[in-house]
């Protein structure tokens, strides 16, 4: 089947406030002027890049993300606006393998600063850790590269039921997952 979006799938999800849709070309425009906000940047980032974000660099990690996973626009309903993006991204990342499991990462960001605090980073991180492990079958969720300084981050992976599963570079990066058990207990 031919997919007609960058994201490479035609995958639509929703929940009461956002639809979740394949990340498009025209998106990568609209992301552009939050990552060059220094706060965003830093909250998405653990190591900024030198150079200026532009729509290139952002489809340069966007492109491997979309191959190895399901990348996603963040829609608020309400308005139709893309606030944001995320990825359901099987694990790339040595140190989140777990031999014998099949394991997912997601970085999430809501560009927007004036909706930060309003629950739709959460709301969308529901509706992933649903699909993954209910649909995908999944043993393991893990959001990774977590900056110890980024509290706001790291609540909301919290307030989902994760855990930190391990400190990087000396304390100042967290890993954070959630078992398919530990999920399948909160109900």
């Amino acid at each position: 089947m031919r997919m007609d979006n960058f994201a490479g799938h035609n995958l639509h999800l929703e929940t009461a406030r956002l639809r979740l849709r394949p990340f498009e070309e025209a998106d990568f425009d609209l992301a552009v002027p939050f990552y060059q906000d220094p706060d965003f940047l830093t909250a998405m980032e653990v190591d900024p890049p030198d150079e200026p974000v532009t729509s290139d660099y952002l489809k340069g990690a966007a492109r491997a993300m979309a191959e190895q996973g399901f990348l996603f626009a963040i829609v608020e309903k309400a308005s139709g606006r893309t606030i944001g993006e995320t990825c359901l991204q099987w694990m790339n990342l040595k140190r989140g393998e777990v031999p014998g499991e099949k394991v997912m990462r997601m970085p999430i960001g809501i560009w927007d600063k004036s909706l930060w605090g309003r629950g739709y980073g959460k709301e969308a991180v529901r509706c992933l850790m649903a699909y993954a492990f209910e649909e995908l079958r999944i043993d393991r969720f893990c959001p990774m590269d977590v900056r110890t300084g980024n509290a706001r981050s790291a609540a909301l992976w919290r307030s989902l039921g994760l855990t930190v599963a391990r400190e990087v570079d000396g304390g100042k990066v967290l890993d954070f997952e959630i078992t398919r058990e530990d999920y399948g207990r909160m109900g």
